[in-house]
């Protein structure tokens, strides 16, 4: 798809991220579920462009979801964040990209998160569960704080009423807030407990330094290189 779109709603869920929702004006967005698409915004001073993966799933029609953080070298996030409104137009390509669900693919899946890196996966998660698919899926969510664990209600309800569906979540540095659950990185022995080695597609999205780390904690595993997909944004 390339055209114009509009600004349905905007929501603030954290500190630092909004979910904002596109009405595609009757226009279908032909994309798999953790591809992304690219936002052309007029600032005034410029035309700038910024890629945010889809965090809604293709179930729904006419409209899509992006989850996207103010992050301090992101001008479009900076600016959808502090001027855009509901009615405003913002140009839209895609969908795009390489790390998405694969609809070939029926055995278990398991999406392990860093931060923003969970928009991608959610909408794996939201279409596997919506479409009530047989896979598997075990998702390990890390954040700095409580508060960036984006999303935890709705995937912790998802897994309570999901029998094929299961879900970590840990925290880096529960001061920010509130927090009786795990604490610390993802390692080894949380992995170890959920993330199953045999027969699994791994996906893993987060920062850079987030995915090096993971990449080497998942082939430490026994998890073939074939059978893990990762994101980069950096």
């Amino acid at each position: 798809m390339e055209g114009i779109t509009t600004i349905k709603s905007i929501q603030h869920i954290s500190p630092t991220v909004k979910v904002f929702g596109f009405d595609l004006g009757g226009v279908e967005l032909d994309f798999l579920p953790g591809q992304w698409v690219d936002l052309y915004v007029d600032t005034g001073l410029s035309v700038q462009v910024g890629g945010y993966s889809i965090i809604s799933t293709p179930l729904q029609q006419g409209i899509i979801e992006l989850a996207i953080k103010r992050l301090p070298h992101g001008r479009v996030a900076a600016y959808l964040h502090d001027h855009a409104k509901v009615g405003d137009e913002v140009e839209l390509r895609g969908g795009s990209g390489g790390f998405h669900f694969e609809p070939e693919w029926h055995g278990p899946l398991v999406l392990i998160a860093g931060g923003i890196g969970i928009t991608p996966l959610i909408s794996i998660l939201r279409y596997v569960d919506q479409s009530q698919l047989d896979n598997p899926v075990e998702l390990i969510y890390s954040a700095s704080q409580p508060s960036e664990l984006l999303f935890r209600e709705e995937i912790q309800a998802i897994a309570d009423r999901n029998t094929g569906i299961r879900c970590a979540f840990t925290v880096s540095r529960p001061q920010g807030g509130a927090w009786d659950g795990r604490v610390g990185r993802i390692d080894l022995e949380l992995l170890r407990e959920h993330a199953p080695t045999e027969d699994s597609l791994y996906y893993l999205c987060g920062p850079p330094s987030f995915q090096d780390d993971l990449s080497v904690l998942v082939s430490n595993l026994g998890v073939k290189a074939s059978m893990i997909r990762a994101e980069r944004w950096w």
